[in-house]
């Protein structure tokens, strides 16, 4: 974290990025010594070594370009592929949540609404330093509310509609759907394959 007069400038927690490449680096080792010590020909060791090695150095890009910037006019977040931009005049309200996802570790986030409580920017939290996130909250002057316990996204819907898509709201419906979609396609090849 940095600050000056007019500016602060958040970046992710090492410790937390570290926790990642360090759990990540131990499982890619991991399955590609089983795979050398297994039956599988050793060619797959590279391959598996490959898979993992994409998603690591995305991490360690992700964490190295990833910061929250606040100044006098505006509030930036950027990611690996992204930059969101904000007037800082329009900022009203902050609504912070412990977000509950299904067979996931909860995560803070930071809903920044207008004066119509309208989304203007969700800033994911969870990557962050929580004093350097509750200084961004008090950077930004604004009445800060949320569920004083963690939740689940429709749970929040609830509370604070229009801050969470449908998708989120409903985890296992769109699970069921992405696996019924799969499943119609599998037996349709399987269908063609034996009519054919």
């Amino acid at each position: 974290m940095r600050e000056t007069q007019d500016k602060l400038v958040l970046r992710p927690d090492a410790g937390k990025g570290a926790i990642f490449l360090v759990a990540a680096l131990v499982a890619a080792v991991l399955i590609v010594a089983a795979v050398l010590a297994g039956d599988a020909p050793t060619v797959f060791a590279p391959i598996v070594g490959a898979f993992f090695a994409v998603p690591i150095l995305l991490g360690i890009c992700a964490f190295v370009r990833a910061r929250i910037v606040l100044t006098s006019r505006e509030i930036v977040l950027r990611g690996l592929f992204y930059q969101r931009r904000r007037s800082r005049s329009r900022v009203a309200e902050v609504v912070r949540a412990t977000l509950v996802a299904p067979r996931g570790s909860p995560g803070d986030t930071l809903f920044v609404l207008d004066a119509d409580r309208s989304l203007l920017m969700r800033v994911p939290a969870g990557g962050y330093a929580r004093a350097d996130i509750d200084r961004l909250v008090n950077a930004l002057g604004v009445p800060c509310g949320g569920p004083d316990r963690p939740v689940d996204a429709a749970e929040l819907a609830r509370t604070y509609p229009g801050l969470v898509s449908w998708p989120e709201r409903h985890p296992y419906r769109v699970a069921f759907a992405v696996a019924g979609v799969v499943l119609a396609v599998v037996m349709t090849v399987i269908l063609v394959s034996v009519l054919a």
